[in-house]
């Protein structure tokens, strides 16, 4: 029931549940980031992923669909940027599902309907 009332709306308790969830992850990305693993941390060895399968909840638009990606995989992946593909015509979600398999060590030809991965992941 919580999900429909939220989903039609863009209110303070959309608002509310949203930012609970984003606290949840900084909670585990400090919690990692504190752990030692031999001069680097848990955090930079780890790659957590946050999406949501929409922008806003009175809005029922998978155009445009929020994802956060922290921590470092190992070396493998760049922190502290932002993509935007608002304007890319190509812009599956597979494809940055196949660029994390990928950065994760398990590189495939396809994932759902993408068959390349993301260049700037």
């Amino acid at each position: 029931m919580i999900h429909h009332l939220l989903s039609h709306s863009d209110g303070a308790d959309w608002l509310k549940v949203n930012q609970f969830f984003m606290e949840q992850m900084a909670h585990v990305a400090r919690r990692l980031d504190a752990i030692d693993e031999g001069g680097r941390t848990a955090l930079d060895n780890s790659m957590i992923m946050m999406c949501s399968s929409m922008m806003a909840g009175a809005k029922h638009d998978n155009d445009q669909l929020p994802v956060a990606v922290l921590g470092r995989a190992g070396g493998r992946l760049e922190s502290g940027r932002v993509l935007d593909y608002s304007k890319t015509d190509n812009r599956q979600m597979c494809r940055l599902y196949l660029s994390i398999l990928d950065k994760m060590g398990v590189p495939q030809k396809t994932f759902g309907d993408a068959t390349e991965p993301l260049a700037e992941v």
